[in-house]
């Protein structure tokens, strides 16, 4: 058993195995796109072809942040064999281009599947939407392969979150019943938390189930000082610091912080500092609900991967929501960078979600629920606004939970242990 309580996968003789098993993945952003997910599995292929596979990405031509820009069809990157798929600039913000664009996508993946050398296992993402659809041609088109898809996302869960109206009511069962089918035709779904699994769970028991978080992108050694000039630059003179740093979406919520921001503010002036480094679809209505006298809370914009450390090292404490309609069918992935630099994190988020459960479980943070949420809070950060070794002790908490349950190289090992054992059981069945 390895620091995450994995026991890994049961062990087959070493002859059904290729002396380098050929995995391709799918997901529609890879490297050098440097939006999170694209880094998960830019991270998977990598880590897995230092394991000894001889991985192959698909993915789009286009860039998450840049859909304008065109990458070069084919690309050879770290051990990876990378193969673009060429798509058009749909808007992705445009349901129907959205669908569109999935569509495209999926049957551009299969076209390439089936040029190319038989793999022995495949992953596919949950980007583009209902991307696991690939399963289903794939399971008829290559029965040896073993398949599996890491959900990142629900659908069409996500879409009903998102709140589209008539027409996802209209096309919801269609949709169930497609992705039903898909999660038939993998030998195993990964999830990344319980609450996922339980929703996973409606759809059957037809295969594996497994989970595995996402990691952090940057995974420091130790739990650092804040930098001075950066910390002063985002918080001004603040003792105690709170920062969101990420992505304020449709599935993020910011109201509880802005209240217990001016609740601090009330009782201790500007001695504990929020600040928001955000951008998406809900940063527009962040800037426009603050107030004249919020003297305590700043904005300031969405930090590069060259930044990242230092920004996330700038705070004592992170702040991370997820609305209730939305558990289960996602799960922040700033709850793990959090953890990995060592600060805690107070979370504006449903009481039966994973991040709940694992912050009340290993002491992680705190959570804002509850009749007297907002003061409860607050007086907690008074207390450690007065009492910075007991400060100190939790963030070192929080990077060691971090490297024993939620680390690149625990989530990676398993993906290993899990995809061999299933390569395994196809050829056994062969």
């Amino acid at each position: 058993m390895n620091a995450s309580g994995y026991q890994g996968a049961d062990p087959h003789p070493a002859a059904s195995l290729p002396v380098r098993p050929r995995l391709l993945v799918c997901y529609h952003f890879f490297h050098p796109d440097e939006v999170v997910s694209a880094r998960m599995f830019t991270d998977l292929a990598e880590q897995q072809q230092r394991r000894g596979w001889r991985v192959c990405a698909l993915t789009s031509n286009r860039l998450w942040h840049a859909p304008a820009q065109r990458l070069p069809s084919r690309q050879a990157w770290s051990g990876v064999e990378i193969r673009r798929v060429f798509r058009p600039p749909f808007d992705q913000a445009r349901p129907a281009q959205r669908l569109a664009n999935s569509a495209w996508m999926i049957a551009g993946w299969l076209l390439q599947a089936l040029a190319m050398q038989s793999f022995d296992a495949v992953v596919i993402g949950s980007d583009p939407a209902f991307a696991a659809l690939l399963a289903v041609p794939l399971r008829q088109l290559r029965p040896r392969t073993a398949i599996v898809h890491w959900c990142f996302d629900l659908y069409p869960e996500a879409v009903y979150a998102e709140g589209l109206g008539t027409s996802a009511a209209i096309l919801g069962p269609l949709a169930e019943s497609m992705m039903g089918a898909a999660y038939r035709s993998c030998d195993a779904v990964v999830d990344i938390g319980p609450g996922m699994r339980q929703r996973l769970a409606r759809y059957g028991s037809h295969w594996r189930s497994e989970t595995v978080t996402p990691w952090a992108l940057v995974e420091p050694p130790a739990v650092a000082a804040p930098d001075p000039v950066e910390r002063a630059r985002l918080f001004g003179d603040a003792k105690l610091t709170l920062l969101y740093a990420g992505t304020m979406g449709r599935a993020h919520d910011f109201e509880p912080f802005l209240a217990l921001a001016r609740r601090c503010r009330a009782q201790s002036g500007d001695a504990i500092g929020f600040c928001f480094a955000c951008r998406g679809n809900r940063h527009h209505e962040l800037r426009a609900a603050l107030r004249a006298g919020d003297r305590n809370i700043r904005l300031f914009p969405f930090a590069d991967e060259a930044a990242l450390q230092v920004r996330l090292q700038s705070a004592d404490i992170h702040l991370l929501s997820l609305r209730p309609e939305w558990a289960g069918v996602v799960v922040p992935s700033k709850f793990f960078a959090s953890l990995a630099v060592g600060r805690p994190v107070l979370y504006a988020g449903p009481p039966e979600s994973e991040i709940a459960t694992w912050i009340s479980e290993h002491d992680l943070g705190l959570v804002l629920g509850g009749a007297n949420a907002i003061e409860a809070a607050a007086a907690r950060l008074h207390e450690i606004l007065g009492r910075p070794a007991a400060l100190a002790a939790w963030q070192q908490n929080a990077q060691s939970v971090y490297r024993s349950r939620f680390s690149m190289a625990i989530g990676n090992d398993r993906w290993n242990d899990l995809l061999r054992a299933l390569v395994a059981e196809r050829a056994s069945a062969r």
